[in-house]
């Protein structure tokens, strides 16, 4: 790595950016209403699916990429990423065919697989301490504004037509512009004390299986917002799609405050951000259960907003402090592959809970959703209250 200050400013904020691209994929989530009338041969299931097929191609790809960082190196796996996210995100935009627009989700999914891991095991293996602490915290800020800005512009877009909404993955082409500027072509992780990162780096311990089963439940309740709430405030008759569209923008806009929230905690409360996280996820859903009006939805989109990025952040510290240095890259896209792997699944998750109970209205999803997030708030303070056990004996 060049020291250069001003080259290591610009490799910081390549870096940031790409969390960006991490959830970017339901930027568009308030076009699933529209598409699913645009669609009528297509259930609305599969059409839902849309908005998290994307986490199929992130599930394969996510681990691959450390294969192919192996063979061609970081950089040009990660623009690799950034350029199959530019093509196969503006395809919607273009061609009106449920097929085609089905694979390019997926596509997206492929080029966010190639550079998700690198997000943060970047900022975990190249910084240490308070430092990589604050880039951890600026990630999910960055997460935030970028997905507020992405959503905002597909709501603004969506008034002339739900494919115009799909535009906005256009945001590639600068953060790829701007990788492929600064960002050095040796770039690698370099670790500390790392002799054993051949024999051990690829071992994964029973803390990080605990956060991926963790981050999995999460992901595939939290992703209920994406595939249904836009059809809540449509059924409970108090919004349309543009509004949802405005409120997911919102949720995006908080995600950032959680970044702010998560690096302004004190050092001694931080093994209880999960907790808050959660605790602000569980309130927020039982919003989405009771809300009549957009003003009281909108408190309980900024509290999932907080939830989603204070976890996300949380996690992946967590990884840093539960496993060695060496493990760090491999734990990490095995817990974001697990992560995706609960993503892609929601929509069945939501219908398999709408048919057990016999009650498929989007209400009654949020309800279900309530009550896992209630189950994971009882883990959380488990694992916060044991969190100096479980930290891995050299970062304590």
């Amino acid at each position: 790595m060049n020291n250069n200050k001003v080259n290591n400013i610009w490799t910081k904020l390549a870096i940031l950016l790409l969390n960006i691209f991490v959830v970017s994929s339901g930027a568009t989530a308030a076009t699933i209403p529209l598409m699913i009338r645009s669609f009528p041969q297509v259930s609305s299931t599969l059409v839902e699916l849309t908005m998290t097929v994307s986490s199929l191609g992130i599930i394969i790809f996510t681990p691959l990429s450390n294969l192919l960082a192996d063979k061609i190196g970081i950089k040009r796996t990660i623009v690799c990423g950034l350029t199959i996210i530019l093509i196969s995100g503006i395809i919607p935009a273009l061609i009106n065919n449920f097929t085609i627009i089905f694979v390019s989700r997926i596509g997206i999914g492929v080029g966010t697989g190639l550079l998700a891991s690198y997000s943060q095991s970047l900022i975990i293996a190249m910084f240490d301490g308070k430092e990589q602490q604050k880039l951890l915290g600026w990630s999910s800020v960055v997460q935030g504004l970028g997905m507020f800005l992405m959503t905002f512009a597909a709501g603004v877009l969506l008034s002339n037509g739900w494919q115009q909404a799909y535009w906005v993955n256009l945001i590639a082409l600068p953060v790829l512009l701007l990788f492929i500027t600064f960002i050095p072509q040796n770039l690698k992780i370099e670790q500390a004390n790392n002799t054993n990162l051949g024999q051990n780096s690829k071992k994964i311990d029973w803390k990080i299986w605990l956060l991926a089963i963790f981050i999995f439940l999460f992901n595939s309740t939290f992703a209920f917002v994406s595939i249904k709430f836009a059809s809540l405030i449509i059924e409970k008759g108090y919004g349309t799609a543009q509004d949802a569209s405005t409120l997911l923008g919102i949720m995006s806009f908080a995600m950032a405050a959680g970044g702010f929230i998560f690096m302004s905690l004190p050092q001694i409360c931080k093994r209880f951000s999960l907790t808050i996280s959660i605790f602000s996820g569980l309130i927020g859903f039982f919003i989405f259960t009771i809300s009549n009006s957009l003003i009281l939805s909108g408190v309980g989109v900024v509290l999932v907003g907080i939830a989603v990025s204070m976890t996300m952040v949380s996690t992946m510290s967590s990884v840093g402090m539960f496993t060695s240095p060496s493990q760090v890259p491999f734990s990490t896209s095995v817990v974001m592959t697990v992560a995706n792997i609960g993503t892609l699944l929601a929509p069945y998750t939501a219908q398999f809970l709408g048919t057990i109970f016999n009650n498929t209205s989007a209400e009654f999803t949020f309800i279900c959703g309530t009550i896992i997030f209630a189950i994971l708030l009882i883990v959380v303070i488990w694992i916060g209250i044991n969190y100096k056990k479980l930290t891995f004996k050299n970062n304590k």
